[in-house]
């Protein structure tokens, strides 16, 4: 594969640079940007430069979703990409954010692995960032593919849809009532599973799925029950089959239930929910929460 040069990505000068043997790098390690994969190579390096106060750009190397590979500091510059571990590995970034990735990008990734391996004459350990710092880095669709041993051997059609959202506003939660969460946020849902506006559904049949679910609730008594399901709701009318419950206790503070599924499948013309309920005496609210669903359109 062609590699992008710095020349012709327009980099700036870098300032001190420090250099290493290929005996001195062990360690691969994979990164993303955490921004939308329109993102310019030169933008980052300006934000790391200008506003990290770094030398240059952090990572060795840089890869977009089309799986065009750029120059970052190279093959044997020290990076800034993960502390303790920038002279033992060679950091490569993903341009995008959690669910971004793609059978091109993880090509040239693996790519890149091969030929460090070629040139130290040994294999290197395969990293997410969040191995090694205490971060959610590379997100966690890329970081399943890494700690799978990066497999050369992608087919798009294999790949599921990838949705991850957030609640952008607190819930009320009374007693004794069963409540849909609504996402606000929308992180990623290339194939439109989550309504663009928003919505409490995030898959949409026909599809076998995988998701976990995690809220955050205020308000509840210790020793308050809380239930927690997920629901397959028509599109038309009220008709909904409701998932397996989770089974939950307040204790002193928030509450976080933490509920996942780890197979299911939904009809056509039905769209996945997920519902909290406790059966205590006075309304709670729901200050936060998140999901990320894995989905098979079939």
């Amino acid at each position: 594969m062609d590699i992008i040069s710095r020349a012709e990505w327009g980099a700036r000068a870098p300032g001190s640079r420090s250099s290493v043997g290929w005996s001195q790098r062990t360690e691969f390690i994979v990164h993303y940007s955490e921004g939308p994969t329109s993102q310019s190579v030169r933008g980052i390096q300006d934000f790391h430069m200008d506003g990290n106060g770094w030398s240059d750009i952090g990572y060795n190397f840089l890869v977009d979703v089309s799986g065009r590979i750029y120059e970052g500091r190279g093959w044997l510059v020290v990076g800034a990409h993960a502390p303790d571990h920038n002279t033992s590995g060679i950091g490569v970034c993903m341009i995008g954010r959690d669910g971004d990735s793609t059978a091109a990008a993880k090509r040239s990734i693996r790519w890149l692995y091969d030929e460090a391996a070629r040139r130290t004459g040994r294999g290197l350990a395969k990293l997410g960032h969040r191995d090694v710092y205490a971060t959610s880095c590379p997100g966690d669709e890329l970081y399943a593919w890494v700690r799978a041993g990066m497999p050369a051997d992608i087919e798009e059609d294999d790949m599921p849809d990838y949705v991850s959202v957030g609640m952008s506003a607190a819930q009320d939660l009374p007693p004794n009532t069963w409540v849909t969460v609504t996402w606000g946020k929308e992180y990623s849902d290339q194939e439109h599973h989550h309504w663009d506006q928003g919505g409490s559904s995030f898959i949409v049949g026909p599809a076998r799925y995988a998701f976990n679910a995690n809220v955050k609730i205020d308000g509840l008594a210790p020793g308050t029950e809380v239930q927690a399901r997920a629901i397959e709701h028509a599109e038309s009318g009220g008709d909904y089959d409701g998932g397996p419950i989770g089974e939950y206790v307040a204790s002193g503070g928030s509450t976080f239930v933490h509920y996942n599924v780890a197979a299911d499948t939904v009809g056509d013309g039905y769209r996945v929910r997920f519902q909290v309920i406790h059966y205590g005496t006075e309304t709670a609210r729901i200050s936060s929460g998140s999901a990320k669903a894995f989905a098979w359109p079939t």
